[in-house]
């Protein structure tokens, strides 16, 4: 992913890498396995404080993640689903386009 080598993965380089099949064969394995350790009772269904949680800990701050949230919780039932939150981020991967793409953002370099 690291195209220039400089032992940083920008989010370009990152977007040129995944495209659709990257995507589903590496990073939506991975990213449903993060999901699915967020997802303290397992019903596939992430409350605000799982999703808040997962986002913080993917170096997102709590501000942001509570907009995705309320962003992706479309029936405004107080909790996000398995798939709506995996089709949220390939949309945002694939094309820049996303309903959690304005809280997106790069993490400062440490």
């Amino acid at each position: 992913m690291d195209g220039d080598y400089d032992g940083w993965v920008t989010f370009e380089e990152y977007r040129t890498w995944v495209g659709h099949d990257a995507f589903e064969r590496s990073c939506r394995p991975a990213l449903g396995s993060l999901f699915d350790l967020a997802d303290l009772d397992g019903d596939g269904r992430l409350t605000r404080e799982e999703f808040t949680r997962l986002r913080v800990a993917s170096r997102n701050t709590a501000s942001d993640a509570d907009r995705a949230f309320d962003d992706l919780d479309t029936d405004h039932d107080g909790l996000v689903e398995r798939d709506a939150y995996l089709a949220g981020i390939h949309d945002y991967v694939t094309t820049g386009v996303s309903p959690m793409g304005a809280v997106y953002g790069s993490p400062a370099r440490p």
